[in-house]
């Protein structure tokens, strides 16, 4: 076991321990690179090409790396972007010279500096994977022992049929690997000469190191710090190269300490907000944000433009209050930089009075109507294996009870997202447990609701049970319209599977005869009937690989037209979703570009060049084919969003967006983005002057009325892939407006019961203007995070002469209302000549300090 364990924390800690960068020197340089397995045959290339072989042919037909498919075109880089070795090799190069070969990880790489750029190709999706693996974007560490935790998981010896339907079985491996690779990795730093291996000065700087992460993992920070700064102390003299990134680590680590030691994690506060509510506000507690100063300074004497760690220390000032004034010139990040173009008003942090703030890792959520009071209950997952499912029940006052132990679901732990649907038309809202996610294969739980606050777990009765994961997105829709509602999951590193519904509370799997089993990295799916031939299609978007566009046929088959409707990319891609953002009546899609760079990140804010992909926009043409509108919507940013959704935050009857950031490590931290629809014309920054550009890790995220004001708000669970990196949710109520609403629930008959699919047109006047339209399709939501199904349609100021439209898809009929008044909630049944108005009285959150709020947090 001990052997076994070395050789681990080789594989874990490889790559985050590199070597430090050089000043980089101004010029970028169009690129060309030919990576081959072996030194024998980098030096037959190199011979070639020195007898004037063409250099893009040669990459073609040799190179093992990304960009063969492009003539080994690597880009448009700044030298210093690149890996040590690579940039070393160019010094001294003028434009069509060899660089001498270079060994890297991945080969023997020549590269060479073209003349011009060759002429743009078709999507190639491995190329980020080529920059990132070249340097070229900037991925720092990884600080959060997420890696190593996995490799002890996967390493601890398990009994046979560990793998199958028992989520409580392994909470318990989870806990178990963790004491047990602790413990052997500090038997092998004793030095015991009777041990099987003694350690080298550079095995013992990576065991400290492992041993840091299985601490940050676990959240004891001073443990953690102790082992970086042993390996620190043993790396000044003996791997110097490593020295840089060790500062980095100990000063994200002290960062991190300090916001647990001031309570930043566990209680809600406008101290984690960026830019700051009040720039002067501070921690209470310093000593070790100024530790965390001192070691991010330290490494910036040696590579002073590292946008991350400059962006670190710009934030571990903002603790002690004292930015941007109080940061070194040289270092500071301009606050102007982050200032919004629009105001539409404050929101205000709630969670803490509606008993809401619970403490979360990275999880989804739902907000919707569990118990069928007419209320919107949340329902929220957390990754940790160990952390059960929570069930908050809306009180119709402003707060919320907890009541996991009475719905039954103490037992249903771990969870990186949870998807909603009433999946047996008993017109009571059931839900799915997505695992694995970012780790290996587990099993889901579908939870059927008894209609009596109580859940059942059916997932062997269902068909599931036999079915391991790892995927953390699915999608629910009905595919041959029967009228109950059927089941995509995505996988990562295996075939997708899509479960028909056969109407007896029981799925067949049939991802293979559909046509839908492609293997890919998938991070989110999405369903519409995006060409408007009655059928639900699905988009599905990959990691490191094209997106996938199924359309379906009609005959429970679907097939792949992702290329010829142009929506490919981006490479990296995450969450998704298809809405109308510009009111045409045709569903447009948005995928998130998902890279966890810093320091691309912050280049969005700050200038400079980008090597990272934006995210992408589509917009539908209506011929079955969409316009990369990206660009011209305002939208070509880089962003690095974990989770998103959207919702209309100021009842203009556009539909805006808000974007949770962050990735695993505890450097991470970037303030998560709300973007306004204006006008269906562009989308505008309006983080700072909403005040919800939350800093920790975003997941699950969902627009809702949960006060029946007819507004919604923003319900978003924050926390990260590791339990040292839990946080309380937050609750942004949104700030008044004057425009009006509609509040439209649908309930099916033939089509399913909760009228996923069915597509509602609202046409309305506001004022004197011209009439418009508005466009809502049921079930439309994010691939990372659940609205509910009812639809809060904003208006619009001075609404009148509202109409509404209503189409569904199974028994393909239309219903028309007119003179509907404004402002109220109804209902409406398939094949009803009248809707129902649906009576609720408004009311508040409890204010800070108030007798409720007290009792909540008690």
């Amino acid at each position: 076991m001990l052997t076994a364990m070395l050789a681990l924390i080789v594989v874990a800690l490889n790559g985050a321990l590199v070597t430090a960068q050089t000043d980089p020197a101004p010029a970028k340089l169009d690129l060309g690179i030919i990576v081959l397995p072996t030194m024998q045959e980098a030096e037959s290339v190199m011979k070639q090409l020195n007898s004037g072989e063409n250099f893009s042919v040669l990459a073609k037909e040799k190179s093992i790396d990304a960009t063969s498919t492009d003539g080994g075109y690597l880009g448009n880089l700044d030298p210093s972007e690149l890996r040590t070795e690579l940039r070393d090799a160019l010094r001294g190069r003028r434009a069509g010279e060899l660089t001498n070969i270079v060994q890297l990880p991945s080969g023997f790489a020549i590269l060479k500096i073209l003349s011009t750029a060759p002429p743009a190709t078709d999507l190639n999706p491995k190329r980020i994977s080529s920059l990132v693996s070249t340097g070229a974007i900037r991925i720092g560490p990884s600080i959060s022992g997420i890696t190593e935790a996995n490799a002890a998981y996967q390493e601890f010896s398990k009994k046979h049929g560990w793998h199958s339907y028992d989520p409580q079985g392994m909470c318990q491996v989870r806990t178990s690997s963790l004491a047990e690779a602790e413990s052997t990795i500090k038997q092998a730093l004793a030095g015991d000469s009777s041990r099987e291996v003694q350690l080298s000065p550079s095995h013992q700087i990576l065991a400290h190191s492992t041993l840091a992460q299985l601490y940050d993992f676990s959240g004891e920070m001073e443990d953690s710090i102790r082992e970086w700064k042993a390996a620190y102390d043993l790396a000044e003299t003996a791997e110097p190269a490593s020295v840089p990134n060790l500062e980095e680590s100990l000063g994200a680590s002290y960062l991190h300490l300090s916001e647990m030691e001031n309570g930043i994690y566990r209680n809600n506060t406008d101290l984690d907000i960026f830019p700051p509510l009040h720039p002067h506000a501070s921690f209470e507690k310093t000593d070790d944000s100024k530790h965390a100063i001192d070691y991010f300074q330290k490494y910036l004497e040696r590579q002073p433009n590292d946008l991350e760690v400059r962006w670190l220390l710009n934030l571990a000032y903002m603790t002690l209050g004292q930015y941007p004034s109080g940061v070194p010139v040289q270092y500071r990040i301009p606050v102007e930089d982050f200032q919004s173009k629009q105001n539409i008003g404050r929101f205000v942090d709630v969670a803490p009075q509606a008993g809401l703030n619970v403490l979360r890792g990275a999880g989804g959520v739902i907000v919707d109507d569990f118990d069928n009071d007419g209320l919107l209950d949340v329902m929220v997952s957390s990754v940790d294996m160990c952390d059960p499912i929570h069930f908050f029940h809306n009180n119709g006052d402003g707060t919320f009870t907890d009541r996991t132990k009475e719905a039954g679901l103490l037992n249903e732990v771990g969870g990186l997202n949870i998807v909603g649907a009433d999946y047996n038309n008993d017109g009571c809202m059931d839900f799915l447990i997505l695992r694995g996610g970012w780790e290996f294969p587990e099993p889901m739980s579908l939870l059927r609701n008894n209609c009596d606050g109580t859940f059942t777990d059916v997932t062997n009765a269902s068909g599931l049970g036999s079915t391991l994961v790892q995927s953390q997105t699915a999608a629910w829709a009905d595919i041959d319209n029967d009228g109950y509602l059927d089941l995509f999951v995505g996988n990562e590193n295996g075939p997708a599977k899509l479960f028909h519904n056969k109407g007896d509370g029981t799925f067949e799997e049939i991802g293979h005869a559909a046509g839908v089993d492609q293997i890919a990295f998938t991070k989110g799916v999405a369903a519409a009937d995006y060409d408007g031939d009655g059928y639900m299609d699905f988009y599905v978007a990959n990691e490191g690989g094209v997106n996938f566009l199924y359309h379906n046929n009609g005959n429970l088959t679907f097939t792949e037209v992702g290329k010829e409707a142009g929506v490919q990319a981006p490479s990296y891609s995450f969450a998704t979703w298809f809405f109308d953002y510009d009111n045409d009546g045709w569903p447009d899609l948005l995928v998130d570009n998902f890279l966890p760079s810093v320091d691309e990140s912050v280049k969005t804010y700050v200038g400079g060049p980008r090597n990272a992909e934006t995210m992408r926009l589509y917009r539908n043409r209506h011929d079955g084919t969409f316009e990369d509108v990206t660009d011209q919507v305002g939208l070509d940013k880089v962003y690095m969003p974990m989770g998103a959704n959207f919702g209309d935050i100021d009842n203009d009857g556009f539909l805006d967006f808000y974007l949770g950031m962050g990735a695993p490590s505890y450097t991470s931290m970037f303030p998560h983005v709300l973007l306004r629809n204006d006008q269906g014309k562009s989308f505008v920054d309006i983080t700072q002057s909403s005040g919800t550009g939350e800093l920790h890790k975003g997941h699950g995220i969902a627009f809702a009325d949960l006060t029946r004001h007819g507004r919604e708000d923003i319900v978003a669970v924050i926390g990260g892939a590791v339990p040292g990196d839990r946080h309380t949710m937050r609750v942004f109520e949104s700030p008044t407006n004057r425009n009006n609403w509609l509040n439209v629930r649908l309930i099916g008959v033939k089509t399913n019961r909760e009228a996923l699919g069915a597509q509602i047109h609202v046409t309305v006047q506001d004022g004197n203007s011209p009439q418009r339209s508005i466009y809502r399709t049921v079930g439309q939501t994010s691939s990372f995070g659940g609205n509910p199904v009812e639809q809060n349609i904003g208006l619009g100021p001075d609404a009148h002469n509202v109409t509404l439209d209503i189409w569904w898809p199974t028994s393909k009929t239309r219903q028309h209302f007119t003179g509907v008044p404004v402002n109220q909630f109804i209902q409406i049944r398939e094949f009803a000549t009248e809707y129902t108005r649906r009576e609720f009285k408004p009311f508040d959150y409890p204010k800070p300090g108030s007798p409720a709020a007290a009792a909540l947090a008690q």
